[in-house]
């Protein structure tokens, strides 16, 4: 290899490390990946107006995927994961996402006006507040927790009750020794109608 052929293999990954660290590489992936799919979709348009069949290139999603997206929770699965993406201005990731999957590009905005409208959401909504995916997950996980904390104090009263009752049965079979031989309970005093039937 002569120098100038080293010279820009070295620039070459000087440009390329300083492009990653600065994030710039990945977007330029990101944006290449969507124009290429989007250069498939526009093709496989095509292909279906003119065959009037099926999609050819895109729509590939397994047959789990596409079960999934035709179910009502499967559709809102989808529309809180764009909702993401649109958040997280990953517009080249959602170019890539919709037709991959073989949706309409806005279908997901009428699914989560829908959603919002059923769980009362839409209100209280605003941009600053995050996706609504993440409002969905947290509130999950405050359900889980108050579940969890439900169900530990549950065990520790169960548990509790299961020894006075267990200390009580024992105790119920024989009389506390301190009582035997018309002697008091000790630390209490005790009527003289107590004593008499013993």
């Amino acid at each position: 290899m002569d120098d100038y052929a080293r010279e820009m293999m070295e620039l070459k990954t000087l440009v390329t490390r300083t492009l990653e660290k600065k994030g710039v590489l990945a977007k330029i992936r990101a944006e290449l990946r969507a124009s290429v799919f989007e250069a498939i979709e526009e093709e496989d348009r095509v292909i279906e107006n003119e065959d009037g069949g099926n999609s050819a290139l895109l729509g590939s999603c397994n047959d789990r995927a596409k079960q999934l997206h035709a179910s009502p929770s499967g559709r809102l699965l989808t529309a809180l994961v764009c909702e993401y993406l649109e958040w997280a201005q990953l517009s080249h990731t959602m170019k890539v996402y919709l037709p991959e999957c073989n949706l309409p590009k806005d279908f997901w905005k009428n699914e989560l006006k829908d959603f919002s409208n059923k769980s009362g959401a839409e209100g209280s909504r605003s941009a600053e507040s995050g996706p609504m995916l993440l409002d969905v997950l947290e509130g999950y996980l405050k359900y889980e927790n108050l579940s969890q904390t439900r169900m530990g104090g549950r065990r520790m009263m169960s548990s509790e009750s299961e020894l006075s009752l267990n200390a009580e049965h024992r105790n119920s079979r024989r009389p506390p020794s301190s009582s035997v031989g018309s002697l008091p309970p000790m630390g209490r005093p005790v009527s003289s109608s107590q004593t008499s039937g013993l």
